[in-house]
C-alpha cells in the first residue's frame, strides 16, 4: 500500500488544479500557434501544418516555441486526466456506485484521451505515399489496388476555377474484386476506417495513349505504366510519324528476348512482347485524369473511436441528468 507521505507527494498530478491549468495553457499556445502560423507562412512556416508535426522538428526555429512547450503539456494533460479519471472511478466503485451513469464523466474523459492519441498519431506518424495520376485506364494506387477513371465532372465558377469536382472511379483489389466510388475535393478514397486516403488534388484533361493486347486494354499519361500482355509497359512520350501524321507512342517494355527497350509504336503497328503477345497503339488523344495523393492517417481510426466514446459518455451524462 502506498503511504500517506506518498500520495500527498504525487497527488498533484491528479488534481483538477493542474487539470485547469493544463486546459488553459493549450488553449493559450494554439492560440498563439494559430497567430506565429499565419504571420510566419511565408518564412520560418513555409511547408508545415499541425497534420504533420515532424515537419516542426526538421528544421527547428524559434519562432514554433510554442508547439515545442505544447507537446509536453499536452503529456502532461494526458497524464492527469489518467490519473483523475482513475481516482474518480476507483473512489465511487468502493463506494457501491453502480450505474453506468455514475461513470459518464469517466467515460466522456476516456474519449479525450482518445482524442489525445489520435492527434499525436496523425501529426507525427503521419506520411505521404506520393501523388498517383489516375485516368481511364487501370493505375496502382499504393494502399488500394488499382484505380481507373470512369467519370469526371466539374462545376466551374463564372471566372473557370472549380466549385466541385465528381469523380467516379473503379477500384480493383489484388483479389480481382472491383468497387465503385466517388472523389470530391472533401471526399477521398479511405481504406482501413480513414487510416490510409487518396485525396483528390488536381484535376483536368492530359494527352494520354491507348495501347491494347488481345482483350486487355490501357491508357497511360507520359511517365505512366501498366502491365499489359504480360509484362510492364511504360509511356516515355507521344507524337506522330513523319509524312503520314499517323498518332505514334514512345514506349518501353521487354522484347521477345527479355530486354527492356525503347520503341515508337504507330497506329497500325504491332509490338511483340516479352511474353510473346502483340501490342497495339489504338490511338492517342485528350483523355480526362486526376491527380490523387495517397496519406497514411494512422490517427482517423482513434478520431472515430474518439467520437464513438464521447458519444456514449454524453448519452450517460444526458441520463444521469434527465429524471
Amino acid at each position: 500500500m502506498p503511504s500517506a507521505s506518498g500520495q500527498a507527494r504525487w497527488g498533484w498530478l491528479r488534481s483538477q488544479g493542474l487539470g485547469l491549468v493544463c486546459g488553459f495553457g493549450t488553449v493559450l499556445l494554439l492560440a498563439v500557434g494559430s497567430v506565429v502560423l499565419t504571420a510566419t507562412r511565408e518564412g520560418a512556416s513555409k511547408g508545415v501544418g499541425l497534420d504533420d508535426l515532424t515537419a516542426f522538428f526538421r528544421e527547428p526555429s524559434p519562432v514554433h516555441l510554442w508547439l515545442y512547450l505544447l507537446v509536453p503539456l499536452a503529456a502532461l494533460y494526458a497524464v492527469n486526466t489518467m490519473l483523475g479519471t482513475w481516482d474518480n472511478v476507483a473512489r465511487r466503485w468502493r463506494a457501491g456506485q453502480r450505474a453506468p451513469s455514475a461513470y459518464a464523466a469517466a467515460v466522456i474523459h476516456l474519449g479525450f484521451l482518445l482524442a489525445l492519441v489520435a492527434h499525436a498519431a496523425g501529426g507525427f506518424l503521419s506520411e505521404d505515399r506520393g501523388p498517383v495520376l489516375v485516368t481511364t485506364g487501370w493505375q496502382s494506387v499504393p494502399g488500394f489496388g488499382e484505380v481507373r477513371l470512369t467519370d469526371l465532372a466539374v462545376d466551374a465558377l463564372p471566372g473557370g476555377m472549380p466549385r466541385a469536382v465528381r469523380a467516379a472511379v473503379e477500384v480493383r483489389a489484388p483479389g480481382g474484386e472491383v468497387e465503385r466510388a466517388v472523389i470530391g475535393y472533401n471526399q477521398p478514397l479511405s481504406a482501413g476506417l480513414g487510416a490510409r486516403l487518396a485525396i483528390l488534388q488536381e484535376q483536368g484533361q492530359l494527352p494520354a495513349a491507348r495501347l491494347a493486347s488481345g482483350e486487355a486494354r490501357c491508357t497511360l499519361a507520359q511517365g505512366q505504366s501498366c502491365r499489359i500482355g504480360g509484362a510492364p509497359v511504360e509511356l516515355l512520350g507521344l507524337g506522330r510519324v513523319p509524312g503520314s501524321g499517323a498518332p505514334a507512342a514512345l514506349l518501353r517494355a521487354a522484347d521477345p528476348s527479355g530486354q527492356r527497350v525503347e520503341r515508337w509504336l504507330a497506329a497500325g503497328e504491332l509490338l511483340a512482347l516479352g511474353g510473346g503477345r502483340p501490342l497495339a497503339l489504338e490511338g492517342t488523344g485528350p483523355e480526362p485524369a486526376v491527380l490523387l495523393r495517397v496519406r497514411e492517417t494512422p490517427g482517423n481510426p482513434w478520431a472515430l473511436a474518439s467520437a464513438v466514446v464521447l458519444l456514449l459518455g454524453a448519452a450517460l451524462l444526458w441520463r444521469r441528468l434527465v429524471p
